[in-house]
C-alpha cells in the first residue's frame, strides 16, 4: 500500500527594518559580534520595549498579499523558555491573537495552500558551539552573539496542505517572492533572513493524520527537500517494522543527509504564555490598512495570471 507524506511549514522571516522590533539598535547583517545590542536587547533592569511601527506595516502588507484577515487588537505575549542567547528568559511573540489570520498562497502549479497565521515576534541571539562537530553536546565551549536579539520576525504558519519536498520548495519560493515584491524582506536564506522548520508525518491515503516530527536547521531549498524526503522515509520504515513514531523535534544534518533527535516536542503549555504587560494591543486603523492595500505592487500570482491571459 502507498504512503502519503503530510507537510506543514513554519517559515521564520526577518523583516527588512533598519532597527529592531522593540529598540533602536541596528539590524545590519555581518556586524562585529555584540556591537548592535542595546540595553533593551540585553534585558537590563528598568528597560521597556517600544514597538517599531514599520514592523507592523510590513506585517499588514504581507497579510494583504496572502488574502489574510488583518487582526484587530492583536496582542503580544511572553513565551517563556531559557536559552543562553535569550537574555530575558522569555521571547516577546504573539500567540492566540496574531496580526495575520487565515490566508492562502497559490503555487505555480495552481495548487492552493492554506496559511493558518502569521505572527510577529523578536528574534533571539546566535550561539556558536566551538569544538567537536559544532553541536552543543560535544562542544568545548559556546559563544553568544546578541546582534540578532530583537531583530523583527514574522513567523508564517502554513496548514498541512503540502505533500512532497517539491511542493514545499515551491511554497517557500512563492512566499519569498511575495515578501521581496512588497519590500518586507530580502529573503536571503544564506544570511538567515529566511529560516524554515518543517513538520512531517506520514499516513495511508485517506487515514487520519499521523504523528508528526518537526525538523529544524533547514537553511536552503535543497536541504528542505532532502530533509522532508529523509524524514518521511524514516517514519515509514519505523511503522512498517512495527515501531511507533515519537513526536519530537529533530535536527537536520546537511553533511550526513539525516535527521537526528534534538528534544521531545514542546506544546504551547510548556511555554507558559501570558500577555506582555509592557505593550498595548495592536489595533490598525481600517483606513490605514486600505492605504497600504492600495500601495501594494503586483504580486507573483497576479503576474502569472496576466501572462496566461495575454
Amino acid at each position: 500500500m502507498q504512503w502519503e507524506t503530510v507537510i506543514g511549514l513554519e517559515v521564520h522571516l526577518q523583516l527588512a527594518t533598519r532597527s529592531k522590533i522593540f529598540s533602536g539598535s541596528a539590524t545590519t547583517f555581518g556586524a562585529e559580534p555584540n556591537t548592535q545590542a542595546s540595553a533593551v536587547d540585553l534585558a537590563m533592569p528598568g528597560t521597556l520595549p517600544v514597538l517599531n511601527a514599520q514592523v507592523v506595516r510590513y506585517a499588514v502588507m504581507f497579510g494583504l498579499g496572502i488574502g489574510a484577515h488583518i487582526g484587530r487588537r492583536s496582542v503580544f505575549d511572553r513565551k517563556n523558555y531559557f536559552y543562553p542567547d535569550l537574555p530575558k528568559g522569555y521571547q516577546i511573540s504573539q500567540f492566540d491573537l496574531p496580526i495575520d489570520i487565515d490566508g492562502w498562497l497559490e503555487l505555480p502549479t495552481g495548487k492552493i495552500v492554506g496559511i493558518e497565521r502569521a505572527h510577529l515576534e523578536e528574534d533571539t541571539g546566535k550561539s556558536t558551539h566551538v569544538g567537536g562537530g559544532g553541536r552543543i553536546h560535544d562542544a568545548q565551549y559556546s559563544l553568544v552573539d546578541l546582534n540578532r536579539a530583537g531583530v523583527p520576525l514574522l513567523e508564517i504558519v502554513g496548514k498541512p496542505d503540502l505533500r512532497s519536498g517539491d511542493e514545499a520548495r515551491a511554497y517557500v519560493s512563492e512566499l519569498r517572492s511575495i515578501l521581496v515584491a512588497v519590500g518586507a524582506s530580502d529573503g536571503k536564506m544564506e544570511e538567515g533572513s529566511l529560516r524554515v522548520d518543517c513538520n512531517v508525518s506520514v499516513r495511508r491515503p485517506g487515514a487520519p493524520l499521523g504523528t508528526r516530527c518537526e525538523v529544524k536547521n533547514v537553511n536552503s531549498l535543497r536541504s528542505l527537500g532532502r530533509a522532508i524526503d529523509y524524514e518521511a522515509r524514516r517514519q515509514i520504515d519505523l511503522i512498517e517494522s512495527g515501531e511507533a513514531v515519537s513526536q519530537e523535534t529533530r535536527h537536520w544534518n546537511d553533511d550526513t543527509g539525516r535527521t537526528q533527535t534534538l528534544r521531545s516536542k514542546e506544546e504551547a503549555t510548556d511555554y507558559r504564555y501570558f500577555p506582555e504587560p509592557d505593550l498595548v494591543e495592536v489595533d490598525p486603523d481600517p483606513a490605514w490598512i486600505e492605504e497600504i492595500r492600495s500601495s501594494l505592487p503586483s504580486l507573483p500570482r497576479e503576474r502569472r495570471h496576466r501572462l496566461v491571459d495575454e
